[in-house]
C-alpha cells in the first residue's frame, strides 16, 4: 500500500473516531437535558454496558454484542443479537400505521447486490427475519452492513425518526 492510501485510511479512521465521540457527547447532553426521564434512563444502563446512538456511524458497533435497544420514550428492550435488535426496531416502526404502509410498499423494491432486502416472502433470502405476515427482511449481513441497511435503506426511506434510539452494547 502506498503512503497516500495509508494517509487516507488513517484520516477515515480518525473521522470515524471523532464522530463516535461527538455522538456520545450529544447523547449524554440530551439525557442531561431531559430531567424528567434521566433517572429512568440512567437506571436502565447496566454497569457492564455502553450506549451508542443508532444514528451514529454503524462501524462503531462492529465486533460488539448488543444487550438492548432504548427508545426515546425510555422503553428498553433487551436483545441478545443484532437480528433481534433490528426486529424490535422494525416492530416498533410498524406500529405506526403510516410507516407500516410505507414499509409494505418497499417490498420487492429495495434490493442488495444479489437478494431482495424487503419482501412479502422469505423465498430467496438467506436469513429472513419475519416482521409480520407478508413482510420479511434479509438479515444475512455483518453488523455494520445490517445497521446501515436498516437506517439508510429502510428507516430513512419511510421517514422513521431513529435519531433518539440508542443501542446498549456489552463492554468486552
Amino acid at each position: 500500500m502506498d503512503t497516500i492510501q495509508e494517509l487516507q485510511n488513517f484520516r477515515t479512521r480518525l473521522i470515524q473516531d471523532i464522530n463516535i465521540m461527538f455522538d456520545s457527547m450529544i447523547l449524554k447532553l440530551r439525557e442531561e437535558q431531559d430531567n424528567s426521564g434521566s433517572a429512568r434512563v440512567t437506571a436502565e444502563v447496566r454497569e457492564y454496558e455502553s450506549i451508542y446512538p443508532l444514528a451514529g456511524v454503524p462501524g462503531i458497533f462492529k465486533g460488539k454484542k448488543p444487550t438492548g435497544v432504548r427508545f426515546p420514550d425510555g422503553t428498553r428492550v433487551d436483545v441478545p443479537t443484532w437480528k433481534r435488535g433490528v426486529e424490535v426496531i422494525l416492530q416498533r416502526c410498524i406500529n405506526i400505521p403510516e410507516k407500516h404502509d410505507k414499509l409494505l410498499l418497499l417490498r420487492g423494491k429495495v434490493s442488495g447486490r444479489a437478494r431482495v432486502l424487503i419482501s412479502e416472502r422469505a423465498d430467496g433470502m438467506r436469513s429472513p427475519l419475519k416482521i409480520e405476515d407478508n413482510l420479511y427482511v434479509e438479515t444475512h449481513y455483518d453488523t455494520e452492513t445490517l445497521l446501515k441497511i436498516l437506517t439508510t435503506r429502510i428507516l430513512d426511506v419511510i421517514g422513521y425518526d431513529y435519531r433518539d434510539i440508542t443501542i446498549t452494547v456489552r463492554n468486552d
